[in-house]
């Protein structure tokens, strides 16, 4: 896929995706009334916002220098809520009926990125480009694996169970 469109191609799909992810999360946490729930959605969109701030830096820097940047991970912890700005996502929530259409979306979007990274580091040569896609790879694992955690907590006991204190 990646090596068909090239890096920067590439870079423009994941950095777009990222727009949408942080849009849906927003959104959601909008429509979700626990404040639990609105919590979680809201640190994702967080942290999909700095998913694409470090792609764009990584864009700008291999326009520039031709270099790959260092990529710091972070937990869910490190980032505090966002509040929503009204864009729109590729998926209305509207569209959704309920929050385990919302979950369901948002581990399908998770996992798809998930491999989208993947791709990009077995694709890339650079050691540090490596690192970064893993790591954002890695990211999006966890981000799959919360959003599970609270489809099972949503179905099984009807409630949110996120603390806010995952990955610390």
């Amino acid at each position: 896929m990646t090596q068909k469109l090239g890096l920067e191609e590439a870079l423009d799909i994941a950095m777009e995706a990222e727009l949408k992810a942080r849009a849906f999360y927003a959104q959601a946490a909008v429509e979700v009334q626990d404040p639990r729930g609105r919590d979680l959605l809201s640190r994702l969109a967080a942290f999909e916002q700095y998913h694409y701030e470090k792609l764009s830096e990584l864009a700008d820097s291999l326009q520039g220098t031709g270099e790959f940047i260092d990529y710091e991970a972070r937990t869910m912890a490190q980032f505090a809520p966002l509040a929503a700005a009204g864009e729109a996502s590729a998926t209305s929530v509207e569209e959704l009926s309920g929050e385990a259409a919302i979950l369901t979306k948002a581990i399908e979007n998770e996992k798809i990125a998930g491999e989208r990274y993947k791709a990009l580091a077995e694709e890339t040569a650079d050691p540090k480009g490596q690192a970064m896609f893993r790591q954002l790879a890695e990211d999006e694992r966890m981000h799959e694996r919360i959003l599970e955690d609270e489809f099972f907590s949503l179905s099984n006991e009807g409630v949110w169970g996120w603390s806010g204190l995952y990955g610390e």
